[in-house]
């Protein structure tokens, strides 16, 4: 008889998830979302696929090695919003040095970075190895602004940036 009354606890508990208030929970959940970015050697030319992308605060950039390896992804220092340095380096798992992550070495290997907590504003990248051949990009969190993109030279303009669908 004792059991009875603890088993009503869990179910009650569930019926209210299932109601709005897990709807809420569940909707937040789903609103995070990942972007694929494909690093990719077209001919002679090295490129991020797509090179811009706009996100929300909290959801997470997913970096794909496909061709013209090694790749990696790295953040100018210079040119990201005021206090995302520190966001950043946290984010970046296995860095290689400050807004840098480690290099890329076979073809389908992946690196995630979470923009959770990230300000919002205009973030200008490049692939190391191959910065020189214009493997750029920008990720815009929110709307665009900060000393990102202020130079463009290869990256997307933050207002060419496709918004999030």
């Amino acid at each position: 008889m004792k059991r009875r009354p603890l088993l009503v606890v869990p179910l009650v508990v569930l019926g209210l998830l299932a109601g709005t208030g897990g709807a809420g929970i569940a909707r937040h959940a789903q609103a995070r979302r990942t972007f694929v970015v494909e690093m990719i050697q077209q001919g002679s030319r090295f490129v991020f696929r797509p090179s811009g992308v706009r996100i929300r605060a909290g959801d997470m950039v997913e970096f794909r090695a496909v061709s013209g390896l090694p790749h990696n992804v790295q953040f100018y220092a210079g040119r990201i919003p005021d206090g995302a340095r520190e966001v950043l380096n946290r984010a970046m798992a296995q860095r290689i040095g400050d807004l840098a992550s480690p290099m890329l070495t076979r073809a389908g290997q992946t690196y995630s970075i979470s923009f959770a907590g990230a300000p919002e504003g205009t973030y200008d990248f490049f692939c190391r190895p191959h910065e020189e051949l214009g493997m750029k990009g920008t990720i815009v969190v929110g709307r665009p602004g900060g000393p990102g993109s202020t130079i463009n030279d290869g990256e997307p303009a933050p207002a060419r940036v496709p918004p999030r669908d």
